[in-house]
């Protein structure tokens, strides 16, 4: 059926297997002890669903600048417009339709949300236009996004926004910006550079050492944040997320799935065993006790 696959076509531009990334809306509710104030969630499930639509719009975007490059990529080349399944003028109306409808829903649960959808839409573009191409400001940048898609879970229930939140959602998501890195690394070989410019500045020796880095400062910000927080229990949480980041700062240098998207370590046992521990720890943590 010619338009059950344009409208496949349409929702693999939007990139639903990123979305994930979106769930960040919740934690602040997780946080703050509010999960369970049923009044919240239809705020929480509008925001989330803006993000998916305003991300959606971006990764629309994304893929009309880079068709050429997209192109000779061994996997981007599959995509519905490097394939010819969309036009460019179609997928261009789409993304205007797909970021109207989320910032429409953003307004609706209030102005703050809206603002937070806004700067997510034009920093993805900033990053797009030029700090893709410089080492280092790409994965801050990209980092930054996370953060805003946090600060508009807080707005979005009307909770302060700590200082907790951002430098944590800041440290991990560079984590993971370090780690797509390194899957590019090794999926591209040689042709890296050609791909992406910031990559000819990302050897693979300095790739490991801020992989390292940034896996030590996610671990320092949690244990900080677990013990002045919340005291000595939730302290017993510290070696489960210690064991979680070092699974994956391994697997990435071996999975290049799990490097391009982090959603691929919950098809490993371990990890998904220690990371369901470290979630019943923390809501038995925040609600029981």
């Amino acid at each position: 059926n010619r338009r059950l696959k344009a409208f496949r076509a349409f929702i693999t531009l939007t990139r639903p297997n990123q979305w994930y990334k979106n769930l960040l809306i919740i934690v602040p509710a997780v946080f703050s002890q509010s999960m369970f104030k049923l009044d919240l969630w239809p705020s929480l499930i509008a925001s989330f669903a803006s993000a998916c639509l305003t991300s959606g719009a971006n990764y629309i975007l994304n893929d009309i600048r880079d068709l050429e490059r997209d192109k000779k990529h061994p996997i981007k080349r599959l995509r519905p417009l490097p394939s010819n399944l969309i036009s460019i003028r179609t997928a261009a109306i789409l993304s205007i339709l797909t970021a109207s409808t989320g910032f429409t829903i953003a307004y609706c649960v209030n102005l703050n949300v809206l603002i937070c959808m806004i700067m997510l839409f034009l920093n993805t573009q900033i990053y797009s236009f030029t700090l893709k191409d410089y080492a280092l400001l790409d994965v801050a940048d990209v980092s930054l996004n996370y953060v805003i898609r946090a600060i508009a879970g807080a707005y979005a229930i009307s909770v302060p926004i700590s200082p907790w939140l951002i430098v944590g959602i800041f440290s991990l998501a560079l984590l993971l910006s370090f780690g797509k890195r390194v899957g590019e690394i090794l999926e591209l070989g040689d042709n890296a550079e050609t791909h992406r410019k910031a990559l000819k500045y990302y050897k693979k020796i300095q790739i490991r050492r801020g992989l390292f880095i940034v896996s030590f400062l996610v671990i320092v910000v949690y244990t900080i944040y677990s013990i002045n927080v919340h005291g000595i229990g939730f302290a017993l949480t510290i070696p489960l997320i210690t064991y979680l980041v070092a699974f994956y700062t391994n697997t990435v240098w071996r999975n290049t799935a799990v490097a391009n998207n982090p959603s691929e370590l919950f098809k490993q046992w371990k990890f998904t065993s220690v990371f369901v521990i470290w979630l019943i720890s923390v809501f038995t943590l925040l609600y029981l006790l």
